[in-house]
């Protein structure tokens, strides 16, 4: 039977094993080796990242102050070694490294293959700015190769459709991630080019890790695209993230829905932009005649055709002395007015300074995950960052009070 006047809280049971953590000699102060995974500069100047081996990876954490010591920017995929201490987020009951210090061992295995790959193809041109195609303005069939049970596909599909309702799609379905995926990648390229009737191809698929972004970094993915003989728009992850595929492709976009809104122009827009175009052209024409017909009666009426040139300055200098007069009336107010709108507008920008708010004697907390405005984001033990006008400091959570707590 089970004692309930025993049981342990969450939080108990994760500060525990904190305090276990805490209390062992060597994770006080341990050095680790691993290579850098999902890497993430937090705006607060906190760094996020993992470190992995080939079987395990751990999460980690590396303080602002800490990280300004930096003497090198990390990146995914490469190889470093950091000192810190292993312990226990308390509030999440999550197990991370806490790093205080870090030191650049050499780049891991897929950033070397994706640099030494990315300097042949650049060194045979398949980067050249001139190889690389113009993308169709109005397609009527776009391929797609992708995974067919992705969320790429459902937004290239939305966004097209959705832009132009007559617009083709063809799909060329494919793993994008494991092992076979560049093979697969690589017959639904040459599948769409040889089945004809496409004016541009959208090859990628949604974000992941450097590792689950692989497949478009093989080389033959990368020669599979340049050798497409319709133009290839590349769509590979988030806007962060970069792959071989991107480099070689005619154009690179940085989500599919992107790429759909690059290949797929806006079809109602096309239309009012040519209707409107017709239409001044019409009225351009109409009004440009009319104005040659009364001009040519006025000089047929009168002596201006014995002497031309006379007559056409003499009938324009009053014009011209009325606009200088008028020009010269105006320009001091338009610049006065022109001067008191930006005095106004710098007035204003100062006063939604944050700079402003902190030296009137305001602060702002933050810990790894943002900001911290409730003091339910927060319990005993917490780390977090205070910044005041000047400078910062990390404080610890010693207690709660909240808003109507006298005790």
């Amino acid at each position: 039977m089970l004692n309930e006047t025993a049981a342990l809280t969450v939080s108990e049971l994760n500060e525990y094993a904190r305090r276990l953590l805490a209390g062992d000699p060597l994770l006080r102060s341990v050095e680790v080796t691993g290579e850098i995974s999902g890497y993430k500069h937090h705006y607060s100047g906190h760094r996020y990242f993992s470190l992995k081996d080939e079987s395990a990876r751990v999460q980690c954490v590396m303080f602002r102050q800490n990280a300004m010591g930096l003497d090198f920017k990390p990146e995914d995929g490469m190889r470093v070694n950091v000192r810190g201490s292993a312990s226990v987020f308390v509030r999440d009951g999550s197990y991370q490294l806490y790093v205080s210090a870090m030191r650049q061992a050499g780049q891991g295995d897929l950033f070397q293959r994706f640099e030494a790959l990315k300097k042949k193809l650049q060194a045979e041109g398949l980067f050249d700015p001139a190889r690389k195609r113009e993308i169709p303005m109005l397609p009527r069939v776009i391929g797609v190769a992708t995974s067919e049970t992705g969320a790429a596909i459902r937004d290239i599909i939305q966004v097209a459709r959705r832009r132009d309702p007559n617009v083709g799609i063809v799909v060329a379905p494919c793993a994008v991630q494991g092992a076979g995926a560049a093979g697969e990648i690589v017959r639904s390229i040459r599948w769409l080019n040889e089945r004809g009737g496409c004016d541009v191809l959208l090859v990628g698929r949604g974000g992941g890790s450097m590792e689950d972004l692989w497949a478009f970094n093989e080389e033959p993915v990368a020669r599979a695209i340049a050798a497409s003989r319709t133009p290839v728009i590349s769509c590979v992850g988030h806007e962060i993230d970069f792959t071989i595929a991107d480099f070689v492709a005619d154009l690179r976009a940085p989500t599919p829905s992107a790429a759909a809104e690059l290949a797929v122009p806006v079809l109602d827009d096309l239309r009012a932009t040519l209707d409107s175009a017709l239409a001044r052209l019409a009225q351009a024409l109409t009004t440009g005649q009319s104005m040659r017909r009364l001009r040519l009666s006025k000089l047929c009426a009168a002596s201006v055709l014995q002497r031309p040139i006379e007559t056409i300055v003499e009938a324009r200098r009053p014009m011209l002395a009325l606009m200088d007069a008028r020009l010269r009336r105006t320009l001091p107010t338009i610049r006065d007015k022109a001067r008191a709108r930006l005095d106004h507008a710098a007035a204003s920008l100062r006063a939604l300074d944050p700079e402003a708010v902190l030296e009137r004697g305001y602060a702002i907390v933050s810990d790894g995950r943002g900001l911290i405005d409730r003091t339910a984001k927060v319990g005993p033990g917490d780390i977090v960052n205070i910044r005041m006008a000047d400078g910062t400091l990390d404080a610890e959570v010693t207690s709660i009070h909240p808003k109507g707590d006298v005790s």
